[in-house]
């Protein structure tokens, strides 16, 4: 899932918005708005400062070393970083910061929040910062959560009206565009401000490789210690602490007394089962799926790095910076890659790089530097609008000498490079940049319209050519891509080139039936290029 669906109000094109807001405007002005802020008397709360003395904080500092403020490990493959997680919860003793744009209330959603209840029965201060836009299935065990002590839960621009369902909620505050139209993307899960996840994955089923049937995302996380997670924790402050974060009982009325909303929530984890152990890891990648025993262990295997952390400015959330890429997490990666020398390696599963980009590329390519994209096809991505915008730029990406790769679905399964996916769909999810093969950037940003202008974001560019090498080793998805090039007539094709058979070349969208292709289209012709 990207930024996502009912956010980009990708449905619906501006004409169309312009008249339901016309034909709404009256009607939904009687309706409920935000509570007073004033009322919530909120005291601001911050991350533990002395994280150093728990468990956690020697752990991290044994990973500490003189070539680096900070520490990471690469968490490519889904269970081992979804139990990574968990290990931290199970192992924190002050605070727990979980920060999130999807929080599903599916398998994967309530074992965590299950995790951190059992974490704060212990006495650990658990905050969890959810984005309101995907909420509802989630909604019950959330305000259920809040009735145990030291658990609080904001929600990041909520919604007041029509709270059964994502589209109805959104629906029902058209008139409210200025202010919903701009959601919280990060991701964080930090504890004891000394270890913490942050990078692609959201917390859900998808994210994690558990959907039997459906769509499964090839995504990535990083494992950090030191500085690095000082940072992102003073960025969660700040976001906790703002106006756009709103506790959620002030949105969602409780429903009976403590006990009996702990009851209930207790009733709701204990029928889900637990995720079975995944066997389906690659034997080339054995190494990646330790972190959980190795964190249990105290020897957590990260490597020492000098790294920047880029979070975007709250007001991206007020809408007052649209356009403004001063001091965002976009500002940071065009500035990265502006100063590469050879080579830059830009993974992201919707690219939408508009004419700026294009011309980017362009000066790059004059100086010689080697450009590579690895994207999703049109068959594999979740959000065909998108790839519409995407679509609008390829054909000037390749002339210009970019190479193009699109993940396939169907090759992805068969070849099985970051796990099995059994019956499901693979598609990427990862947002990567890789340059020079010594700096790289992971985080949760898309390199597209939404991201630099609608949405906030998080990550972290690291310095380390071991880890650049790592990354560009478990990318090497050729195998399961199609290589996008120019034919002799200046016509697109795509090619699959699969060990040991000869490349199959393709003159049209691979794999997308011709409802999805004219899905796209129209999609991506109604909506403003900027909101993709």
């Amino acid at each position: 899932m990207s930024q996502n669906v009912c956010c980009r109000i990708d449905r619906v094109g501006r004409t169309l918005l312009r008249t339901v807001l016309a034909g709404l405007a009256v009607a939904l002005a009687a309706c409920a708005s935000l509570p007073d802020r004033a009322t919530l008397a909120l005291e601001p709360t911050h991350a533990a400062r002395d994280g150093a003395g728990t468990p956690l904080g020697r752990i991290a500092a044994s990973a500490l070393r003189d070539d680096g403020d900070s520490a990471f490990r690469l968490l490519p493959l889904a269970q081992p970083a979804y139990e990574t997680r968990v290990e931290l919860a199970r192992r924190a003793v002050r605070t727990l910061d979980v920060q999130t744009f999807v929080l599903n209330g599916d398998g994967v959603g309530l074992h965590v929040l299950a995790a951190l209840r059992d974490a704060a029965l212990r006495g650990v201060r658990v905050r969890v910062l959810v984005d309101d836009l995907h909420s509802a299935d989630v909604e019950p065990a959330l305000s259920d959560v809040v009735a145990y002590p030291n658990v609080e839960v904001r929600l990041i621009n909520p919604f007041v009206r029509l709270r059964g369902s994502d589209g109805a909620k959104l629906f029902s505050s058209l008139d409210e565009l200025h202010r919903v139209n701009h959601r919280m993307h990060n991701k964080l899960f930090a504890a004891d401000n000394a270890m913490a996840v942050f990078g692609g994955r959201n917390l859900g089923d998808e994210y994690f490789m558990r959907v039997e049937r459906g769509g499964n995302f090839i995504d990535l996380d990083v494992l950090a210690a030191g500085q690095a997670v000082h940072e992102l924790e003073d960025a969660f402050d700040a976001y906790w602490n703002s106006e756009h974060a709103w506790p959620i009982d002030a949105i969602v009325p409780p429903r009976d007394d403590a006990e009996t909303r702990r009851r209930r929530f207790d009733a709701r984890v204990a029928t889900v089962a637990t995720p079975p152990p995944d066997t389906g890891i690659p034997e080339r990648l054995r190494n990646y799926g330790t972190a959980p025993a190795d964190i249990a262990e105290g020897r957590p295997g990260l490597r020492g790095a000098l790294a920047t952390v880029a979070v975007d400015p709250i007001d991206k959330l007020a809408g007052t910076r649209v356009g403004d890429r001063t001091g965002t997490v976009r500002a940071t990666i065009a500035e990265a890659m502006r100063a590469a020398e050879h080579e830059v390696f830009v993974v992201s599963p919707y690219f939408v790089p508009g004419a700026l980009g294009i011309e980017s590329m362009r000066g790059l390519r004059d100086r010689g530097v080697r450009l590579r994209l690895l994207t999703n096809s049109l068959a594999a991505t979740d959000e065909p609008a998108v790839h519409a915008g995407y679509v609008a730029y390829r054909d000037d990406m390749a002339r210009i000498g970019v190479e193009i790769y699109e993940l396939s679905p169907r090759l992805a399964r068969e070849e099985a490079r970051l796990g099995r996916f059994g019956q499901s769909v693979g598609a990427l999810h990862a947002k990567i940049v890789i340059i020079d093969r010594r700096r790289i950037f992971v985080g949760s940003t898309n390199l597209d319209g939404r991201s630099e202008r609608y949405n906030t974001e998080d990550g972290v560019l690291i310095e380390s050519a071991v880890l650049a090498n790592e990354l560009l080793e478990l990318m090497d998805f050729e195998s399961s891509c199609y290589r996008v090039s120019l034919d002799e007539s200046g016509h697109l094709q795509w090619t699959e080139h699969r060990r040991g058979r000869a490349p199959v070349v393709h003159h049209d969208e691979p794999e997308a039936s011709w409802a999805r292709r004219l899905n796209a289209r129209l999609l991506g012709g109604l909506l403003p290029q900027e909101w993709l």
